[in-house]
């Protein structure tokens, strides 16, 4: 077994054997442990794809031009640092190699919460970070390393973290259906609830208090990972936020409007075009058109009181 690949199988080893462990001194060696074993099993496909006699280009943070004697051009890794986590994904990306982008920064994520800021109780966190790795490291090690995860991590360990995945996967379906129950204020924030997340820790386990009411404005949500409890204002930008991502990327690349816009009354990121209302103030769009020139009025030129920009600024020009 290669170096790269023995250093990943024995850190995601150890870091299952520092989760079983009772000493919570040791959730935070876990979460490193683990992590790094998933960066290392990336590192070694790069390996395995660095052209011969290249001293491994692939994996390395530098790459440089050499010549030889027959005036060939070859491209090697240069210097001994290797590449980061952003590095990794845009040459996976150059080389067509699919990988769940999201699904890794979350983990990186849930990481670098734990370590400088969610220390106290790292544990529903770890469970977290363990189940979305089991995913990860199930997809990469098939499609990509040619091996049976059960086999290249031992038994011992696969059984343990498809446990946690079971376990995580009953919690955040049972979180999920408590969600189906609330009335949203639209049905766009209904789609959007299954991107519910913690503001605080970020974590999907995210649970409805409901009583007396389903009325999603008058409803706590309660974070099972790290047991902070919010209101519908402490969710709604971030909800749509996570919803509208792609189309508000694609807006940005290909041009054409935004389908997610600042509230000209709150000023919160959560007035939905398509509805024309504000998720948080629920404020409406109160011009339709311009009373000059009858065109169609943006959620933005709604401060102009029934003016579009240009008829507006020409008016107070003339002021």
């Amino acid at each position: 077994m290669d170096t790269i690949l023995e250093n990943a199988v024995q850190s995601i080893q150890i870091g299952v054997e520092d989760y079983e462990s009772d000493d919570p001194r040791r959730m935070l060696s876990a979460i490193r442990n683990v992590t790094a074993g998933i960066l290392l099993l990336f590192k070694e496909k790069l390996r395995v794809l660095s052209p011969d006699d290249s001293d491994e280009s692939l994996i390395k943070q530098k790459i440089k031009p050499t010549i030889n004697s027959l005036s060939e051009v070859k491209f090697v890794g240069s210097g001994k640092k290797t590449v980061d986590v952003q590095q990794i994904i845009e040459r996976f990306k150059d080389l067509s190699i699919k990988i769940d982008d999201k699904r890794l920064e979350k983990i990186i994520k849930i990481r670098n919460d734990i370590e400088h800021y969610c220390t106290k109780q790292p544990s529903n966190k770890l469970k977290e970070l363990l189940a979305e790795s089991f995913i990860i490291i199930r997809d990469f090690v098939t499609a990509h390393l040619g091996s049976e995860p059960s086999q290249l991590l031992g038994h011992k360990t696969w059984s343990v973290l498809l446990e946690v995945e079971e376990v995580y996967s009953k919690e955040y379906k049972l979180c999920q259906d408590e969600i189906a129950k609330v009335q949203w204020l639209s049905e766009t924030l209904s789609r959007a609830s299954t991107d519910i997340s913690c503001p605080k820790c970020d974590s999907k386990l995210i649970k409805p208090r409901i009583t007396e009411s389903i009325d999603s404005r008058l409803i706590d949500y309660h974070c099972c990972s790290c047991g902070e409890q919010f209101e519908y204002s402490e969710i709604i930008e971030q909800m749509l936020s996570v919803f509208f991502e792609w189309e508000n990327y694609l807006t940005a690349k290909e041009g054409g409007d935004y389908p997610l816009v600042e509230c000209f009354e709150c000023g919160s990121e959560a007035f939905v075009v398509e509805d024309g209302m504000c998720m948080m103030c629920e404020a409406t769009i109160l011009y339709g058109e311009c009373a000059v020139c009858h065109k169609t009025l943006t959620v933005e030129e709604q401060i102009f009181d029934g003016l579009c920009g240009y008829h507006h600024h020409l008016m107070t020009k003339d002021d």
